[in-house]
């Protein structure tokens, strides 16, 4: 029996290819093998990689985690330069990570990431989908980019191994110094001044410009002193970061010229050469035939005039001229229009190279959105933190007049429970909205945090460290304060004529101290003289937080708005439930239209279950008032805090 279990798995060891030497008084936890996959095949090829056999089924287990994160860095919505730049070099440091290089045949060992490499890729080629990847739910998690990877540079001095993951072997075919070819990633040439004539920051330095490209990091960038480069092909062309203080700018392209260009403008000058010579003659000669012709037919003229010659004077009336319609003429231009921007946002632009990127937030309906340093874009105040909302690249026409719109709405708006627009970067694409920061995200993603469960649960894993005075429970004052801020937000829009359309704790958003302010207006109108916006057919409806008249028939008022209002306070005394959680959105349609309702969620006060079912009257006009409500819900804040405080005293 013995004898065949042995048997059994040295064929099993040859039917995989594996190459590792075990003893039977001292078993490895893993093998050599040559790799055979497809998910890793254009990286990998059939090198020899390790498999832990740890694992229940090593190859499988290996192969669904580079599948896994490789799909999800695929999904990553984002602009196409972006996207472009992860692609490959994400490929191949998730691959060697799911597969690593096998350091001894006889002993095997895993070849751990290079650090650098690492840090490359998470900080600077896919720092859009790194975060986005790594706070997912799914159990596969990236590689921790941190000291305890080997660095590559001690390698040379005998430390230990690890792997670069290829992502800096260079190309020598596309190595360059008179011009660059595709993206310049290889062009190592000594042209240190930027298009615009400014010198180039040396690489190795951190001032005047912070960034996080130092030459350890890129092999590109060794040696490469204060000259253009292109590290990582992260630009379309070799780049430096500016030698000085420019109010404005950070970094420019360098006038160098694509391989191509070189070679057609040097033939081009050749052609225009000769050409030039043959034209110049030609014109010549005719210019000396015209003038002769010109002088003696003015000869004859004056010769046989006989009359005086009376000149009118010119008319001194003024005249009105319209400039478009007079001939063309070489030697004047019209003016080109300026960029068109609603004259609301004119005062608003700042310059996107002051913006100091610090981390991906999320993705909005218009694209991206990130935290961000806007130095001075409230006055005197160099520490400013921003929320950036950046249009996508490939934005229709119909969305980017929406994303003006929504900036224009916003720049209206004067409220503490209205998020704050700071600024447009207008001049340049992508357009992007800055907005006051909120620490604690949006409203949603807290009330989560803060559920009885999840805070248990927090608490008994130890997964959140508290900051001084912060907290992670809500009791009923806390919610009934957040309800009274977006209750008054909703006094001053309806006031102000607007109705939001979309009001939910989604597009809510809360600071650390508790401070809610309602944002996200893309889909807001105004409703002067009128009592009801009618939207598109193609207008995306939350069907969750509407009333009939909302889903049935696209009208939009003040009224649809205070439905809202009272799913949001079943959201908040939910803990931010889905609202009919386990009904389809046709069930959805279909419970309502029986007139049933949200039952009141666990602990809720009667008194605020009474203003809910208020709210979802079935007649609009029915629908209490926003200052109706903000007062009942101030009058009963007021009351729970007197009853809390005189309790206290007790």
């Amino acid at each position: 029996m013995e004898l065949t279990k042995l048997f059994s798995f040295f064929l099993f060891m040859l039917d995989f290819g594996w190459c590792a030497y075990t003893d039977t008084s001292k078993r490895t936890s893993g093998v050599c093998i040559s790799y055979n996959g497809t998910r890793c095949a254009s990286v990998l090829g059939t090198s020899t990689v390790f498999l832990n056999l740890s694992q229940s089924n090593p190859f499988e287990d290996q192969e669904q985690m580079a599948a896994d994160l490789l799909d999800q860095m695929l999904n990553v919505e984002t602009t196409k330069p972006i996207r472009e730049r992860c692609n490959g070099h994400g490929e191949k440091l998730i691959c060697n990570y799911a597969f690593p290089p096998c350091e001894n045949v006889i002993s095997p060992k895993p070849v751990p990431l290079c650090r650098e490499s690492c840090t490359a890729v998470q900080d600077l080629l896919c720092y859009v989908q790194w975060p986005v990847i790594q706070n997912s739910n799914v159990h596969v998690k990236l590689p921790t980019c941190d000291k305890n990877l080997p660095s590559k540079w001690d390698m040379e001095e005998d430390g230990p191994p690890c792997t670069d993951a290829n992502l800096f072997d260079k190309d020598q075919t596309e190595v360059t110094s008179n011009c660059y070819m595709d993206q310049g990633r290889w062009y190592n040439g000594t042209v240190n001044m930027t298009k615009s004539g400014k010198p180039c920051q040396h690489w190795s330095l951190n001032s005047p410009q912070k960034h996080k490209r130092p030459p350890d990091v890129y092999e590109e960038l060794r040696d490469s002193e204060n000259f253009c480069r292109n590290p990582g092909a992260e630009e379309e062309s070799p780049w430096c970061y500016i030698d000085s203080v420019v109010p404005g700018e950070r970094w420019e392209l360098c006038d160098i010229p694509a391989c191509g260009e070189e070679r057609e403008s040097s033939e081009e000058k050749e052609s225009m050469s000769w050409s030039t010579i043959l034209i110049v003659t030609i014109v010549g000669s005719v210019g000396v035939f015209v003038l002769g012709f010109v002088a003696i037919v003015c000869y004859h003229i004056v010769s046989n005039k006989q009359k005086a010659i009376r000149y009118k004077n010119t008319p001194q009336d003024d005249l009105e001229i319209d400039i478009q319609k007079l001939p063309a003429n070489m030697s004047y231009h019209v003016v080109e229009e300026p960029i068109r921007l609603n004259p609301k946002l004119q005062a608003f632009e700042y310059p996107r190279n002051d913006i100091v990127y610090i981390k991906d937030i999320g993705q909005g309906a218009f694209g991206r959105v990130f935290k961000a340093k806007a130095p001075n874009i409230i006055k005197h105040d160099e520490e400013v933190f921003v929320a950036v909302k950046m249009l996508k690249e490939d934005a229709s026409d119909d969305l980017q007049a929406d994303f003006e719109r929504e900036a224009s709405l916003m720049a209206e708006f004067d409220h503490p429970n209205i998020v704050k627009f700071l600024g447009v970067c207008a001049i340049g694409k992508p357009m992007c909205l800055l907005f006051e920061f909120m620490s604690k995200g949006d409203l949603n993603d807290y009330l989560r945090i803060c559920s009885p469960e999840m805070y248990m649960n927090i608490r008994k894993n130890h997964t959140f460290q508290l900051r001084e005075g912060e907290k992670l429970s809500l009791d009923l004052i806390d919610m009934i304060d957040i309800s009274q801020q977006i209750a008054a937000g909703m006094v001053y829009l309806s006031e102000k004529c607007y109705v939001h359309r979309d009001l939910a704790t989604r597009n809510c958003l809360i600071s650390d101290n508790l401070t809610v302010k309602i944002s996200d207006f893309g889909l807001a109108r105004s409703v002067h003289r009128l009592e009801y916006y009618k939207g598109s057919d193609n207008d995306a409806i939350p069907i969750r937080w509407m009333p009939l008249e909302s889903i049935l028939y696209n009208k939009f008022s003040v009224e649809s708005d205070v439905w809202s209002f009272g799913v949001i306070l079943w959201e908040i005394f939910s803990f931010a439930l889905q609202p009919y959680y386990g009904m389809t959105h046709e069930e959805v349609v279909e419970y309502l239209k029986e007139g049933k309702n949200l039952v009141c969620p666990e602990n809720t006060p009667q008194q605020i279950y009474d203003l809910m079912l208020k709210c979802w009257s079935r007649k609009p006009s029915h629908r209490p008032r926003f200052q109706m409500l903000y007062n009942s819900i101030s009058a009963f804040h007021g009351e729970l805090t007197k009853r809390t405080k005189d309790t206290s005293e007790v």
